[in-house]
């Protein structure tokens, strides 16, 4: 016998970070989503406990301005420990390295399917997209690879051409030293047909917030909790993006999974409400998992942090579910 949507369990949703398809943001280098299940008392109890140590003209005690003070910090980390292992759960994204995942997925990836090649189901595009996004500004030169990622994001969001997108990669291109590199640049180029297909579908909207890290993000996050929970209410933090997406979300199992041939994408459980974070504790405290997972990632990133961000990998990384995070890749490019 299923259960009525009231009667389901209900995930928390929020993110930090989110600037949306302008993925380049040099003061949001990282994006994160975070999502709980608690029950309402202990939430509630674990957020009073955090009120209680703050000054009383604080009205909502968000990440932010917590760990902006020492007091705030210690109130964060006591109620971290007081979450329920696999109550939270995050998925993390390196917004620049984003940017090259997604040229490989929008130009390269439909070339190499239409001649009979799956760059997914053996990881290949993730390991194109390393490869370049560790090479390019090395074997080449590096303004010139920051102004094809710059291009790129402008082509998607409609405010460059693909003529000005493939004069970059040309650029980059003549500024590499490496015959063997140039080879790999040039499958970009190879890819120009599938640009100019697509660059009339992003007019026509189809493509519209391709390259918001929220929506694939979400999918995983409440990929996870579906696996353990079943079919599940999700109440996210005010979003128009997920919002305007919920359709897609809910439809997303009629699309052909690429990474397993024949078989469709799971389905996502979640039935998606929005809600105020001031009326729901659990809110609140997926802001601080997101809040906080992102400050250890931008100080894991070599970006800025200080002692309480590297303190927090011993928190944060249990939470963590999935991420968009380059590695070093081998010398053959694998």
């Amino acid at each position: 016998m299923s259960t009525s949507p009231t009667e389901r369990p209900v995930v928390y949703v929020d993110e930090s970070a989110n600037s949306g398809q302008n993925l380049l943001d040099p003061h949001q280098p990282v994006f994160t989503v975070a999502g709980v299940h608690l029950p309402d008392d202990l939430s509630a109890s674990i957020v009073d406990e955090v009120r209680e140590q703050l000054p009383r003209n604080l009205r909502e005690p968000k990440y932010t301005s917590l760990a902006g003070s020492s007091g705030g910090r210690r109130a964060l980390m006591r109620a971290f420990a007081c979450l329920p292992e696999g109550s939270v759960r995050t998925y993390l994204v390196d917004k620049r390295f984003m940017v090259m995942t997604k040229m490989v997925d929008v130009i390269v990836e439909p070339m190499a399917h239409r001649d009979g090649y799956n760059l997914y189901e053996g990881q290949e595009a993730l390991g194109l997209a390393n490869l370049l996004h560790m090479a390019g500004p090395v074997m080449g030169d590096a303004g010139a690879y920051d102004r094809m990622l710059r291009a790129f994001v402008n082509w998607a969001r409609q405010k460059a051409t693909t003529e000005e997108l493939y004069a970059a990669i040309a650029a980059l291109k003549a500024s590499v030293h490496d015959q063997q590199f140039v080879e790999w640049v040039e499958i970009l180029e190879h890819c120009r047909p599938v640009a100019d297909a697509t660059a009339a579908k992003i007019a026509s909207q189809e493509h519209r917030d391709e390259l918001d890290p929220a929506i694939p993000s979400l999918y995983c996050l409440a990929t996870t909790f579906g696996q353990t929970l079943g079919k599940f209410r999700l109440v996210h933090d005010a979003s128009k993006v997920v919002d305007r997406n919920t359709t897609r979300l809910h439809t997303v199992h009629f699309l052909p999974d690429p990474a397993r041939p024949g078989e469709f994408m799971s389905p996502f459980m979640g039935a998606i409400e929005f809600a105020d974070s001031k009326d729901h504790p659990q809110l609140q405290v997926a802001d601080w998992a997101a809040g906080a997972t992102r400050q250890w990632a931008q100080w894991m990133a070599g970006g800025s942090g200080d002692h309480f961000s590297r303190d927090l990998e011993q928190v944060v990384r249990p939470w963590l579910i999935g991420l968009i995070w380059p590695a070093p890749v081998d010398s053959s490019g694998s």
